[in-house]
């Protein structure tokens, strides 16, 4: 696999498949995910620390895909 298309596949998962959905939230994504952390004893503590790492993540992805020439 080239390195374009890695790049393509990272920056578009980070983007849209996870931190786009928990940083908006869609249908409870963040909420979603801190019910099923904290049952598992694991980080994060709170819905806005889930939604603070989404956009981390949907910055990230979109700065992979302008990087990748999108």
């Amino acid at each position: 696999m080239s390195s374009q298309v890695f790049d393509l596949m990272w920056g578009g998962a980070a983007l849209v498949g996870g931190g786009g959905l928990l940083a908006t939230n869609v249908r409870g994504a963040a909420d979603r995910f801190q019910a099923m952390s904290y049952a598992y004893r694991s980080w994060p503590s709170s819905v806005i620390t889930c939604r603070v790492i989404g956009g981390v993540f949907a910055l990230a992805g979109s700065g992979v895909l302008v990087d990748a020439g999108l």
